[in-house]
């Protein structure tokens, strides 16, 4: 296989033979899917039962497919009560860390809560805030604590030229999340923001998920 195209996060089948996609598994709301993927108790679908739902995702948590731990995190527009998103995004941190698998982060509107519970709970794997659209300020906070990026569909509106161009590219990922479109084209807006080659992104980001995922496509 050639350098895919690399697309972090979604919630799609991928059916495009040159892209890899990492699906991402809802614990309690999605069925667990063959390929690869990440799984996690997203702050919008926490149980009633969640001791049995956190169960359930320790043991899909283990398996060979499963690259990462998430979308996890902190949402104030959700009505999940604060302190059982707390609970269960405490958890799923705790989990990354025994497995040694990567965090793929849902934020909304909380991002200094997030980075104090992960301060707290030591997280010690590569954490990913996904599907940013934030500004330039918030981005390098989030780097200056040692934590990647993933840039989605947003962009394409033309609001995040200034982060495009900000951002080093070996502290980013590429995903289309719940969108109906080709990852192909997140990455050639972006290549023609940063004025750099198809070549240079998609080289870099597959270098980023080797990196960060262990994983080796070949």
């Amino acid at each position: 296989m050639h350098t895919p195209y690399i697309d972090i996060h979604t919630h799609c089948r991928n059916e495009q033979h040159d892209v890899l996609s990492l699906q991402n598994c809802i614990v309690g709301k999605d069925y667990f899917p063959s390929a690869i993927c990440s799984v996690g108790i997203h702050p919008w679908h926490i149980d009633i039962d969640f001791d049995k739902q956190y169960n359930a995702l320790e043991t899909y948590a283990a398996r060979e497919n499963v690259l990462a731990i998430g979308e996890c995190g902190l949402d104030k527009l959700t009505k999940t009560k604060w302190e059982k998103q707390i609970k269960c995004f405490e958890q799923q941190i705790q989990l990354a860390n025994i497995v040694d698998k990567p965090l793929i982060l849902h934020c909304v509107r909380a991002y200094q809560e997030t980075f104090q519970v992960l301060l707290q709970q030591k997280v010690a794997v590569p954490v990913i805030f996904h599907g940013f659209n934030k500004n330039i300020a918030l981005a390098q906070s989030v780097l200056k604590q040692g934590y990647l990026i993933s840039l989605g569909a947003d962009m394409l509106k033309g609001a995040k030229n200034n982060l495009i161009s900000d951002l080093p590219l070996e502290k980013i990922f590429l995903e289309t999340d719940d969108k109906s479109i080709s990852i192909v084209d997140i990455y050639t807006y972006f290549c023609a923001v940063r004025k750099i080659s198809m070549d240079q992104l998609r080289n870099q980001l597959a270098q980023n998920f080797q990196n960060v995922f262990k994983y080796s496509y070949l």
